[in-house]
C-alpha cells in the first residue's frame, strides 16, 4: 500500500515541477490560458496530495498497530466494521470492557472498513462486523462474524492464556 501511494505522490510532485518549470516559457497568446490553468491546477494537485497522504497514513496505521502489538507480545482483537452499522455500534461497549479488563494484555482496535478498504481486503472481510483475533505472534487464531457478546469472547481469550 505504501509503495502504491508513493508512486501517486511522485506523479503529483512531477506534475507540479513541470508546471513550475514551464513558467516564463509562454508567448503572449498562451500566457492568459496557462496562468488560468495553473491557478486551477495547483490547488487541485495540493488537495490530491493531502488525500493521498491521509489514505497512506490510515493503511500504515493498521500495519503499525499490528507490528507494535506483536513486538510487545500482546494478543490482538480487530473489530472490522463501520460507523453507523447497528451490530458494529453494539460492539463498542464490549470492546471497551475488553480494553479495561485485559489492559496490557490485549490490544483491541476498531477498523472502519469503509475508510480502510485495504485492511478489509487483507483480512478477507465480506460481512460486518467481523472480529479477528491474533495471537502474540500475529497469527489469526479465531474469527467471528456478527455481534459477539463479552461472555462469549472470554473463553476464547482464556484458551490463549489470558
Amino acid at each position: 500500500m505504501t509503495r502504491r501511494c508513493a508512486v501517486h505522490q511522485s506523479d503529483i510532485v512531477s506534475a507540479i515541477i513541470r508546471l513550475k518549470s514551464r513558467e516564463g516559457q509562454y508567448d503572449e497568446a498562451h500566457h492568459y490560458r496557462d496562468d488560468k490553468l495553473k491557478k486551477t491546477m495547483i490547488p487541485f494537485l495540493a488537495l490530491a496530495i493531502v488525500i493521498l497522504l491521509s489514505g497512506c497514513s490510515q493503511a500504515a496505521g493498521i500495519d503499525d498497530i499490528l507490528s507494535n502489538a506483536k513486538k510487545q507480545g500482546k494478543v490482538m482483537m480487530l473489530e472490522l466494521g463501520s460507523v453507523g452499522c447497528i451490530p458494529c455500534e453494539e460492539m463498542k461497549p464490549v470492546m471497551e470492557k475488553l480494553r479495561t479488563n485485559y489492559k496490557g494484555k490485549l490490544e483491541v482496535y476498531f477498523v472502519d472498513v469503509k475508510k480502510e478498504k485495504e485492511a478489509a481486503k487483507k483480512f478477507g472481510v465480506f460481512a460486518i462486523p467481523t472480529q479477528v483475533f491474533l495471537d502474540k505472534n500475529g497469527k489469526e487464531f479465531h474469527r467471528h462474524i456478527g455481534f459477539y457478546a463479552y461472555e462469549e469472547i472470554v473463553p476464547i481469550l482464556k484458551k490463549t492464556g489470558l
